[in-house]
């Protein structure tokens, strides 16, 4: 499913990062670095991912 650009595509704090993949906030920043999972994007102090991104590490297409 192509979740780019879609509607529905917003961006998500850590909070609900966190539920939608199931894993802690320090398993999501640790594969961050390691490259294995989506940089956030900054929104004036806040961490912020964009759900099209969240549905591809959950679909498994994570890096493409």
């Amino acid at each position: 499913m192509n979740h780019e650009n879609s509607p529905q595509d917003i961006l998500l704090p850590i909070k609900e990062v966190c539920e939608i993949v199931a894993r802690s906030r320090a398993s999501i920043y640790r594969d961050i670095k390691r490259g294995t999972f989506p940089p956030a994007q900054k929104q004036g102090g806040s961490s912020r991912w964009r759900r099209s991104l969240i549905m591809k590490v959950v679909e498994g297409k994570y890096p493409s």
